[in-house]
């Protein structure tokens, strides 16, 4: 049984969720439970409409249109940053000074996120800046400026700060420290979300505290 949502708001053009670690946004596998066909079982069928997704190993917020208008509305909010996401990483390594990365990456043929240049790899910006620094590790606000596959984990572990728990993009120390640590899916938390409501015109802003375990030492 995969771990349950839970749901954070709700009014009738919207739902925000918190999505746990080990849950698919949406999966093509017909007897694996995601969040659409729990949100569907949910809605009785109804319209649902995806705006944007987070990895199966990330845990974060996320906000479902449940009608077509609204769906467009929000996208057109996604893709011109009136839609704002920012997380909370624990990486390996103490930074004490924020930065800003851009570089080119594309999703290769074993689906991972590969940097490098070339015709088919797309730019892609971050922003971190650390919040605390702790025993070798560092929590860290992360925005991105684009929204690419993997791109958090895959850009932090090129600058030399893979994430911790990270299995597919992390190095060898941080593999080893997670293992000791007892964390078992991806410190990577979409905890804050805004966007302005369709219908009414207000702006709607949540926060939620990361529930994996490399985030306890940091007391959040």
């Amino acid at each position: 049984m995969k771990p349950d949502i839970g749901i954070i708001y709700e009014d009738n053009d919207c739902i925000v969720i918190y999505k746990p670690a080990g849950l698919s946004v949406q999966t093509a596998r017909a007897s694996e439970e995601d969040v659409c066909s729990k949100l569907k079982n949910l809605f009785k069928g109804g319209y649902l409409g995806v705006i944007h997704r987070l990895d199966q190993p990330v845990e974060g917020l996320l906000v479902f249109a449940k009608n077509k208008k609204t769906a467009a509305a929000l996208t057109e909010q996604l893709q011109n940053g009136q839609l704002k996401k920012s997380y909370k990483a624990v990486v390996l390594g103490e930074i004490t000074k924020g930065g800003s990365d851009v570089c080119y990456m594309r999703k290769n043929a074993s689906s991972e996120c590969e940097i490098g240049e070339g015709e088919d790899f797309k730019k892609a910006k971050l922003s971190y800046e650390p919040v605390s620094v702790k025993n070798g590790t560092t929590l860290l606000n992360v925005e991105i400026g684009t929204g690419r596959f993997h791109q958090i984990r895959a850009q932090l572990s090129h600058l030399g700060y893979p994430i911790l728990g990270d299995l597919k993009y992390g190095s060898t120390e941080s593999k080893e420290m997670s293992a000791d640590m007892g964390i078992k899916t991806v410190a990577l938390c979409a905890d804050h979300l805004e966007y302005t409501d369709p219908a009414g015109g207000s702006v709607k802003k949540f926060d939620i505290v990361p529930q994996n375990i490399a985030f306890k030492a940091y007391d959040l």
